[in-house]
């Protein structure tokens, strides 16, 4: 048991702050990456469908370029803050990065402390309006 614990630790800790926020960074990049990669998907796949609609799949005439405008499109509104599915993934994946130490205890402790308000609050009894 003694063991585990150990090397449940030391892989926690075993991370400098400097690499945590380069890994937060990365992590960052790669989920506004994955927003803009799949909003240009979605966009490409909405225009065949309207041509599709409308009789005109074979008029394409200027594919490539339209292809290339969605793409950058989609990157550059990723890069500006997006419509924030990137942010949500980020915030899913950022909790299972490992943490260094300082920040480890720092979040146990904030843990503690908003179990312990949050015990207070449930021995609290609720106001009752005064009947009149």
């Amino acid at each position: 048991m003694a063991d585990s614990e150990a090397i449940r630790k030391e892989l926690t800790y075993s991370i400098s702050m400097e690499d945590y926020r380069r890994k937060e960074k990365e992590l960052e990049t790669a989920c506004k990456q994955f927003e803009g990669t799949m909003f240009a998907k979605l966009w490409k796949d909405m225009m065949k469908s309207a041509r599709t609609s409308f009789g005109n799949e074979d008029k394409k005439t200027y594919g490539a370029l339209e292809e290339t405008v969605v793409e950058m499109v989609s990157e550059h509104l990723s890069e500006s803050q997006g419509v924030g599915v990137w942010k949500v993934l980020y915030d899913q994946l950022h909790e299972r990065l490992p943490l260094p130490e300082e920040l480890a205890i720092e979040r146990k402790e904030k843990l503690a402390a908003s179990a312990e308000e949050k015990s207070k609050r449930a021995l609290r009894t609720p106001r009752t309006p005064k009947a009149e």
